[in-house]
């Protein structure tokens, strides 16, 4: 058999030193190329970076000019919130409510008569017998009638004989009147009588004719046991705390009852 025939390997031709330094040279010029590539790749995104940082500190900004031009907005809103309630209290100045007076079968009959007949009944039983002792200590000079004292006067619900009293709204026509009437109704208002008794009534109160926003909030302090007294004057809420004596005055009312007690 004759011999296998071997493959031969040819080596390439070496190279030529100046072939080497060409070589050399080009890489050098490629490395220092793609440096220069990456360089400005990197120069592009610094500025791409800077341009962010730039518009999100713009953003900051705004978003700032936002929150100020928002919490700016809440205090008018505030500010117009309560200077409405406080003039819409202020129309009620010389205005009272009675609660727990019973609808009586004569009130119903005399219904359609423009309030005379409840303006009457109310003053000769409940605002007369209180007058009389301011005529007695002089502050007020006279003894007036109830057409002298009252402007206007009505339920402010539905009534009917034997359901749940609507309170009564009086209008007087001084507030000299109706100062006499809070001045001296703790003592002497007086109590129901046999027939009112039997058509429920347990008490008679006189109270102030508050705002909607101010009667709630002044039932949410009553509720609160943090309170130990809670009471109107001339619209103002005034309350003191539980174990302490101090008299304050809200400022507020549309503030939560948390933040008025923190105050």
């Amino acid at each position: 058999m004759p011999p296998k025939s071997v493959a031969t390997v040819t080596p390439p031709p070496a190279q030529s030193t100046d072939a080497k330094l060409d070589n050399l040279i080009a890489t050098v010029a490629a490395i220092a190329q793609s440096q220069q590539e990456m360089k400005s790749l990197l120069e592009t995104s610094l500025q791409r970076l800077t341009n962010v940082e730039q518009q999100v500190s713009t953003l900051n900004l705004n978003q700032s000019a936002v929150t100020e031009h928002l919490a700016a907005h809440d205090r008018d809103i505030s500010t117009f919130m309560i200077a409405t309630n406080t003039s819409d209290q202020l129309h009620r100045v010389n205005n009272i409510r009675i609660l727990g007076y019973p609808v009586l079968e004569d009130e119903t009959v005399a219904a359609n008569d423009g309030g005379r007949f409840l303006r009457d009944k109310i003053f000769n039983r409940i605002i007369r017998p209180v007058l009389d002792v301011a005529v007695r200590d002089r502050f007020i000079l006279s003894p007036p009638s109830a057409e002298e004292t009252i402007m206007k006067i009505y339920r402010t619900g539905r009534s009917s004989v034997g359901g749940s009293p609507p309170p009564i709204l009086v209008v007087f026509s001084s507030p000299l009147l109706r100062q006499a009437l809070f001045r001296y109704k703790s003592k002497h208002l007086p109590p129901p009588n046999t027939v009112e008794k039997a058509a429920g009534a347990k008490r008679f109160y006189v109270v102030e004719d508050l705002t909607k926003a101010t009667h709630k909030l002044l039932k949410l302090l009553q509720a609160d046991e943090r309170v130990a007294k809670v009471w109107s004057m001339d619209g103002f809420i005034r309350y003191t705390r539980t174990g302490d004596d101090t008299i304050r005055r809200v400022s507020n009312i549309f503030e939560s009852v948390d933040k008025i007690l923190e105050g």
